[in-house]
């Protein structure tokens, strides 16, 4: 029997908030919840050091599945094509240890993989009473910086901040965690500062957006 492990080299940034999207994700069960991404994000999870799965050999992949549960039932063949294209598409790795067990390791790719699919998935859970606190989010990027200014202020606003001034946007609930995980995924984290207030002027607009007492 092989013990089936693997390190990953995820960043301490956002940690938290990625793990809840994606072991949301295996909960779902939903049709979006295709094999190939079910076994990469198992294999994210998987990666954390205090993380461990055991199966007889690759052919018993499916045995690593049953270690999760993901919401919804996989068969064996649809569990090693699963693995079988990760592998074709360099998402994941096979290495042999020196004492002859398997490892499987998430590549740099999938990693990427995996931190985009949790940047789509990404929600703020807002809270059942507000703390009376506003979230101020600025950022001044450089010109090199283009595509990911654009790239922020677009999920800024899926993920429901309002534009307070250029490059300032403003929320009501905690954020810090969900910002700093985008600002790292889109390599401008040193760009980009989030500031807790307690009172803005007139903050009417504000209030009535967002439905606060």
């Amino acid at each position: 029997m092989s013990v089936i492990y693997a390190y990953a080299r995820i960043t301490d940034i956002g940690m938290k908030n990625y793990l809840v999207q994606i072991q949301d994700f295996l909960h779902s069960g939903t049709k979006e919840a295709k094999a190939t991404q079910v076994a990469l994000a198992i294999v994210a999870v998987a990666s954390l050091p205090f993380v461990m799965m055991i199966a007889v050999s690759m052919g018993n992949a499916v045995q690593i599945f049953r270690k999760f549960p993901t919401g919804k039932k996989y068969n064996k063949k649809e569990v090693f094509n699963a693995f079988k294209h990760l592998k074709r598409e360099k998402l994941i790795e096979y290495i042999s240890s020196k004492d002859g067990q398997t490892v499987i390791r998430i590549t740099r790719k999938g990693q990427g993989k995996l931190y985009s699919f949790a940047i789509d998935k990404m929600v703020i859970k807002k809270c059942k009473k507000w703390d009376g606190k506003w979230r101020l989010v600025t950022f001044d990027l450089p010109i090199r910086f283009n595509k990911a200014r654009n790239a922020l202020r677009f999920k800024l606003k899926q993920l429901g901040f309002v534009q307070f001034q250029k490059s300032l946007w403003i929320y009501p609930y905690p954020c810090e965690e969900e910002i700093l995980f985008i600002a790292d995924y889109f390599k401008v984290a040193k760009y980009v500062e989030i500031l807790e207030v307690n009172s803005i002027t007139r903050d009417v607009f504000f209030r009535k957006h967002f439905k606060l007492n």
